[in-house]
């Protein structure tokens, strides 16, 4: 593997190869060429885990020991993910850096020792955790990419998600994994798309698209073509899950609103949405509204209360919105029968957001959720771009379109706070077919397992 400051490379060929972790050889990936890496922030990510260079049975809560192996820990609110913690090398000389940014050698000593972690560690877990880490998507507030999208630390970020999608432990979810199920390269790759599109990087996010998507997989429980491994059909439509045979609109037209019962359902019963919605905002600490994806925008404010999550109505949904719970009720979930391959499959929620709020270029897990958006108020100068297409909400109307799609939103125009309520809905492609041959444990979650054992096939 190198030591020092030695940088990893793609190769043409990659034989998974035996290392110090768990990884064993599964499978030969062809089409990785040099390439721009990747990040995780999204439903069916991997725990973290401290791995080789931890202390033997260190306890995670130690406030000692956090200080040593991490920068930021849930005992101080800094991470949005409760399941996982952050640990990692080189925290004493990524804090001085922190406390110290504008002193040149304090940021030399940090980008040497992040290098020669690079050049030297073969840990699935430590390439991990230095990606999350550098990449900043699990820490609250941006850190290293606070001050621009393009910078020495972010870039270091990259090589070490360029070094993880080359890893046996990576590679080896093509076998091991459902094509429902979050698997790490099509993960990774997605997420570094949207950094290095972030950054303004096309050049490079078109070379590591084209790469991806013409990776072809022998292992020995599957076998795809080249163009199969990852089979995304835009450059601006890249999920990590990817259920074959779906419509791809970016925008579903009124026309296809049919399939859609939801839409005329919601602009029909406006005023409702409307009425309930207002009487929660007059009070908004007592009706559950809390940040909304806090790591996709740094300046701003963006929050929301959830409806429905998890094929459940919530509490603030019985008690502030019981109006639209009941009419909720009889419209999801859309098909009671199927399971999901995200926690977001079907979710409501009212979100608002503040005036000079802009979010980043993201994505959501499947191109089989579609999202439903309902204007409510605020609207002037609110704007959603999906696809680098730009649209606006009127009030009382409906926007359906899908969600895996690239998109952003700004309220940087916006004269007032802008409130929309967002239904996330099953694509209405979805059927029993999609899930025959997936085994029950591949579907995370008790919210996906009932129509398992109403009839699908299992492996």
């Amino acid at each position: 593997q190198g030591s020092g400051r030695a940088r990893t490379k793609f190769h043409q060929s990659v034989r998974a190869p035996v290392t110090r972790t768990r990884a064993r050889p599964l499978g030969d990936v062809q089409g990785l060429g040099p390439a721009g890496g990747a990040a995780v922030v999204a439903s069916g990510a991997a725990h973290l885990a401290w791995r080789a260079w931890a202390p033997a049975g260190a306890p995670a809560e130690a406030e000692a020991e956090d200080k040593e192996y991490a920068l930021f820990t849930h005992a101080q609110n800094q991470l949005h993910c409760p399941d996982r913690e952050l640990r990692h090398p080189c925290v004493k000389e990524l804090r001085s850096y922190l406390e110290d940014k504008a002193n040149p050698s304090v940021k030399a000593s940090a980008l040497e020792c992040i290098d020669d972690v690079l050049g030297a560690t073969a840990d699935y877990w430590e390439l991990k955790n230095m990606t999350h880490l550098l990449l900043d998507l699990d820490t609250v507030d941006h850190v290293f990419d606070s001050d621009n999208r393009d910078n020495e630390f972010i870039s270091a970020g990259l090589r070490f998600a360029e070094k993880l999608m080359q890893h046996p432990d990576c590679l080896g979810e093509f076998d091991s994994k459902e094509e429902l199920e979050c698997r790490c390269v099509p993960l990774y790759a997605k997420v570094a798309l949207h950094k290095l599109k972030n950054a303004r990087k096309i050049e490079e996010a078109r070379s590591l698209y084209d790469k991806v998507t013409s990776l072809s997989w022998n292992g020995k429980v599957r076998q795809y073509a080249p163009g199969d491994a990852v089979p995304w059909d835009d450059f601006q439509h890249t999920p990590q899950i990817w259920v074959r045979g779906l419509r791809s609109l970016e925008v579903w037209p009124r026309e296809l609103w049919p399939d859609l019962p939801i839409c005329d359902r919601l602009e029909q019963n406006f005023e409702t949405i409307r009425e309930e919605t207002a009487r929660a905002l007059s009070n908004e600490a007592a009706s559950g509204f809390e940040d909304a994806y806090r790591f996709l925008y740094d300046k701003g404010e963006w929050n929301r209360v959830l409806l429905y999550h998890a094929k459940s109505f919530t509490e603030e949904c019985e008690t502030i919105f019981p109006k639209t719970c009941r009419l909720l009720k009889q419209w999801l979930p859309s098909k009671p029968g199927l399971p999901w391959t995200s926690d977001q499959n079907e979710q409501v929620m009212i979100i608002k957001m503040k005036e000079g709020t802009d979010v980043e270029t993201h994505s959501g897990p499947s191109n089989n959720i579609l999202n439903i958006h309902l204007g409510i108020s605020g609207l002037e100068g609110a704007k959603l771009i999906i696809a680098n297409k730009t649209y606006e909400w009127e009030e009382g109307k409906v926007i359906a379109w899908d969600g895996s799609y690239d998109h952003r939103v700004h309220c940087l125009e916006c004269k007032q706070e802008r409130v929309i309520m967002m239904v996330r809905y099953m694509h209405p492609d979805m059927s029993a077919e999609h899930y025959r041959g997936v085994h029950e444990d591949a579907l995370r979650g008790d919210p996906r397992r009932d129509a398992v054992k109403g009839g699908l096939a299992r492996r």
